[in-house]
């Protein structure tokens, strides 16, 4: 079954894995918000038994291999409606749409939930191109836009410009200025290079690097990529000419892999990576191999999959099993997804027995040091910081599996505008993180 599993996985990949936390560009909102329906009137998406969510994701397409995501969201809400009887009496209801990573299909897509379908909110709708293309007309109906399955700082850098806008994965700059920061802990004197996506999350990202990276460190290449690039071999090829020391890179699975395995089999270049959690997942282990990808870097929020003695990990599991799904299929995607639902489920309850749009935002804003049950730190809104996932710790890909290392470092309470190699404290990794 695990190889079979294995084999389907690879084969999505192959087929043109993209982008799953992609670019965005530039496009402010209108200041407007939630707005209540007048008094006796119906919110949208509420019944006396039932709470019903949205989401425009990518089921099917290039990036089909992250479906697992939205799908173990909805084992979970699921598995809540079955064991607790929904949230406040009332079960959930996730409706999923695929628009196979097309923007103009999920706009239509985003229209059906708002205007037939009647959702609530949003909850983790995925990818950013797809997304900016939608954000403005959810916050001109007034529909909470939660926990969008993205890194992109868009979302997250101005919530009085997008106060319904949550993100829940670290965002780029942030994720990058830690490696930034690891790259001048560990390469003082060296050169380092960067291999990244031509849009805003490689973009995003190597302004975190650079923010981490002090003059101690010189920087030889910046090797930017298309998405429609066949492979990063050429990228690869100048940064070993350059004679870089250590090589970041913000790509996705299929073409991060290909290129390490270019650098270690063709060129024979043990040179040390560090990658983006867009990549930090058994998908680039599977595509690379394991004696590839042995050692190569990247952040993680959660404790891993194979960490059974601990109970959250043996809760995921039988969640999984309860969906269906064998547990060798328990993955940091899972994990993920987890922590999403598990987020939206606390923010409902808070919610209270009437909710209403206006009050969900207010929940949401209320969350404060709260820890999802496969969460190695807490999370923390506040109506001026919509960014959750702001301390998280480096891991390692060793022996066929992602451990967790360290260090960890947290900007909690940071805005993007204003993070700096100043900005990071670094704090200790949580009981039970390491093997």
């Amino acid at each position: 079954m695990r190889t079979t599993r294995m084999l389907w996985v690879l084969g999505i990949l192959l087929a043109g894995t993209m982008l799953f936390l992609a670019a965005c560009g530039d496009d402010d909102g209108d200041d407007g918000g939630p707005t209540e329906p007048a008094d006796g009137a119906e919110v949208p998406g509420i019944s006396d038994t039932e709470i019903v969510l949205g989401a425009h994701t990518s089921l099917t397409g290039p990036i089909a291999a992250y479906s697992i995501i939205p799908t173990m969201a909805s084992a979970y809400f699921d598995y809540i409606n079955e064991t607790e009887g929904g949230v406040n009496g009332r079960t959930i209801t996730y409706l999923l749409e695929d628009d196979q990573y097309s923007p103009p299909l999920a706009v239509d897509l985003t229209r059906k939930l708002v205007e037939q379908d009647g959702i609530f909110a949003m909850f983790n709708a995925l990818g950013t191109p797809n997304h900016l293309q939608v954000i403005d007309y959810l916050q001109d109906q007034g529909v909470p836009d939660m926990y969008l399955a993205t890194g992109a700082t868009e979302w997250v850098r101005d919530p009085a410009a997008r106060p319904f806008a949550f993100g829940s994965n670290p965002n780029y700059t942030g994720e990058g200025l830690v490696m930034g920061k690891y790259i001048t802990d560990n390469f003082a004197g060296g050169k380092y290079g960067v291999i990244l996506q031509n849009d805003d999350f490689g973009i995003d990202g190597l302004a975190g690097v650079k923010l981490g990276v002090n003059d101690t460190v010189e920087l030889v290449g910046e090797e930017p990529y298309e998405v429609t690039d066949p492979d990063l071999n050429s990228q690869v090829d100048r940064l070993r000419a350059a004679e870089a020391d250590v090589v970041v890179i913000f790509s996705t699975p299929l073409l991060l892999a290909n290129a390490i395995r270019h650098a270690r089999q063709d060129l024979d270049w043990d040179v040390p990576f560090i990658i983006s959690a867009v990549s930090m997942n058994e998908l680039t282990a599977l595509i690379a191999g394991d004696d590839v990808i042995e050692g190569t870097i990247g952040p993680v929020a959660t404790f891993m999959q194979w960490q059974e003695d601990l109970p959250g990990i043996q809760r995921h599991l039988e969640i999984l099993e309860f969906a269906g799904i064998d547990r060798s299929g328990a993955s940091v995607l899972t994990l993920y997804a987890q922590y999403v639902a598990e987020m939206m489920v606390e923010t409902l309850r808070r919610a209270g027995d009437n909710p209403t749009r206006a009050g969900l935002i207010e929940a949401a804003e209320s969350l404060e040091d709260w820890t999802c049950s496969v969460c190695l730190y807490s999370v923390t809104f506040s109506p001026d910081d919509h960014d959750p996932a702001q301390t998280f710790a480096l891991a390692e890909y060793r022996g066929g599996r992602i451990e967790i290392t360290g260090p960890a470092y947290s900007y909690e309470g940071v805005a993007v505008a204003d993070l700096s190699v100043d900005s990071l404290e670094e704090v200790e990794l949580p009981e039970g993180a390491q093997p």
